[in-house]
């Protein structure tokens, strides 16, 4: 399990060997341990699931040998076989999404990854770190389970489209239940694929029975990225969206016409006019790999008035009274 990669950041290998996990370390001082399934090099077609686990502050600098503390790292070490790669990174301080997308984007260009199957998890410091690297690069991800962890609640809707099991001692002092509750709560309303586990009477280490538990890995191998799904709407359906609507950005303010043309639905903004593919009888989508969305909402009255655009955060776009 030598290994040597050159790219434009440099990753230089560092050869520590362990069973079956070596050291890898970008130039830019991060390290983390690699673990390859054991059939990784019979078919060398085959592309695998990729599992990327965050630790918790207790395992932060530069020793690399801590982070085999706790979750995967630790099984690896006592002998469990997983059918997926693991990568662990190790964070100096914090964990910094910016660089964990490096990581794992240069991952995926030197090793045959099955990018419709990345998942993510950490505990505690880590469980936080994948409630904002999942909410920052929500397309990457198939699945997430932060552990004892806390997120952004304002962001929550960057996950409605992802499954997520959420894990949590009751008895928790460092990081309170409702740190994972509000996070839990905040996703239920827009995201039936979320599952949240307490643990009663146990304190901020639930990870020990989460990664413990093999029904969380045969539910990660379950998950696939999320991809939009167009359905067919009748006429009458779209033209109840048909209108102006008011878009504004920061300083930037225009019109948005939507209209049916050939029988689907478009938008049109300035000189661009995009299509809108529709997924539900109210939410549309523009490429079935972004998480790019338009959703029309009705007032009272059953009225349209108003669209939901999904973009970088959510913007509205109130309908034209002029």
């Amino acid at each position: 399990m030598k290994n040597a990669f050159c790219l434009l950041f440099c990753i230089v290998s560092i050869n520590i060997f362990t069973a079956q996990q070596t050291n890898e370390k970008f130039i830019i001082e991060e390290q983390y341990l690699k673990y390859l399934p054991e059939q990784y090099e019979e078919d060398l077609d085959k592309k695998w699931p990729l599992l990327i686990f965050l630790h918790g502050s207790g395992e932060r600098g530069t020793d690399i040998e801590k982070v085999k503390l706790h979750g995967p790292p630790m099984l690896v070490e006592k002998g469990k076989h997983f059918p997926f790669i693991i990568i662990s990174p190790q964070a100096k301080i914090r964990w910094d999404e910016n660089v964990l997308h490096q990581i794992i984007t240069n991952f995926i260009e030197n090793n045959r990854v099955d990018t419709d199957r990345i998942y993510l998890t950490g505990l505690s410091l880590g469980g936080h770190g994948t409630w904002n690297l999942a909410q920052k690069y929500p397309e990457m991800f198939a699945a997430i389970a932060p552990i004892c962890g806390w997120g952004n609640i304002e962001k929550a809707w960057k996950l409605r489209h992802m499954p997520v099991w959420c894990f949590h001692g009751e008895l928790d002092t460092v990081v309170p239940l409702s740190a994972s509750k509000n996070m839990i709560n905040a996703l239920r309303p827009i995201n039936p694929k979320v599952k949240f586990t307490v643990y009663p009477e146990i304190y901020h280490d639930a990870w020990k029975q989460a990664y413990n538990n093999p029904k969380l890995y045969d539910w990660f191998l379950k998950q696939k990225k999320h991809t939009h799904k167009a359905i067919k709407l009748p006429l009458k359906t779209l033209m109840q969206y048909v209108g102006t609507y008011d878009f504004e950005m920061g300083n930037f303010k225009t019109k948005s016409i939507v209209s049916v043309e050939d029988g689907k639905l478009v938008i049109k903004t300035g000189q661009s006019t995009t299509p809108l593919i529709p997924s539900s009888k109210d939410t549309f989508f523009i490429n079935k790999n972004q998480l790019i969305e338009y959703k029309f909402i009705k007032n009272k009255k059953g009225v349209v008035d108003k669209i939901l655009f999904y973009y970088d955060d959510i913007y509205t776009m109130p309908k034209s009274k002029d």
